[in-house]
């Protein structure tokens, strides 16, 4: 019996575990456009120099693409969130005019056996 008690006292002292909300950080370019700039004053030839725009240019469309992503995915996320708290609450809203309305039923076959003397032998 003692063990039975155990059990049953550790199952609701350790309760439910919840997963943890996590941000999805988006890569960072920071480290390339540096690196970009330390090899820009090594670059003299003008063949050199257009390679190094167009790398620029490719980071920075690579930046404003992951930004775009990284907006599409926080909003995705906030309407995610938003549609389920929406949902548990319509859950809410339905058990409890479920057991309003059990509860109605129940009264209903109370009332109508104690009105036909119903008798409750042990």
């Amino acid at each position: 019996m003692r063990k039975i008690l155990a059990v049953c006292a550790l199952v609701l002292l350790v309760g439910c575990a919840t997963q943890e909300k996590t941000q999805y950080t988006a890569p960072s370019v920071v480290g390339v456009k540096t690196s970009i700039e330390k090899l820009k004053p090594h670059i003299t030839t003008p063949a050199g120099n257009e390679a190094i725009k167009d790398v620029i240019f490719a980071v920075n469309t690579y930046q404003t693409q992951v930004d775009k992503q990284s907006k599409d995915l926080a909003k995705a996320q906030n309407d995610a969130d938003y549609w389920h708290e929406k949902q548990i609450k319509a859950l809410k809203e339905l058990w409890t005019w479920r057991l309003i309305a059990l509860s109605g039923i129940l009264c209903v076959v109370v009332y109508i056996g104690l009105k036909t003397a119903w008798t409750f032998r042990p």
